[in-house]
């Protein structure tokens, strides 16, 4: 009877530890933004023309949106946030699925976002720094792109999950 019971009870929860969920969620939460950086890293090193980008986070980069908009950031470095944060934004939003956008603009709307999330996923392969050939570059960039899409949403859901089983 106590097994049913436990059973039926881990059944009702999702199964699994609550401490673990939470753990697992803040895991995905931090390669979730580990890779939205690396993501806008590569992005701005194409506006700049530049190097290729290392595979370690900028922390810094979470303070552009800010410097931007206190004027403080070069004319190339803004041009280049814009594009970053952007290209971002525009590729979180079609993960979120909701747009405002209704009639024809809608249309437009999905018509350039998909270019423009194609084109993120050209800038992570051209950019990001593997010593691996063209099968490590496609891999980062897919790779990049599914934890972009997708640890994020699944990372808060555990961490809500367990919470909730917590209280």
């Amino acid at each position: 009877m106590a097994k049913q019971q436990a059973a039926a009870a881990s059944a009702q929860s999702g199964g699994g530890a609550p401490i673990l969920r939470l753990v697992l969620g803040a895991i995905l939460i931090l390669m979730f933004l580990l890779a939205t950086m690396l993501q806008i890293q590569t992005s701005e090193a194409f506006i700049l023309n530049g190097q290729a980008v290392g595979l370690s986070a900028n922390w810094a980069i979470l303070k552009q949106p800010f410097e931007l908009a206190q004027g403080t950031l070069s004319l190339s470095m803004a041009k280049a946030v814009m594009w970053g944060w952007g290209i971002e934004c525009i590729y979180l939003v079609c993960v979120v699925g909701e747009v405002a956008l209704s009639g024809r603009w809608h249309g437009w709307f999905k018509t350039g976002a998909i270019l423009l999330v194609a084109f993120d996923f050209y800038t992570d392969m051209q950019y990001g720094n593997m010593a691996s050939g063209l099968g490590g570059q496609l891999a980062f960039a897919a790779v990049t792109s599914f934890i972009v899409a997708f640890f994020g949403y699944l990372g808060l859901e555990l961490i809500m999950k367990s919470v909730q089983q917590i209280r």
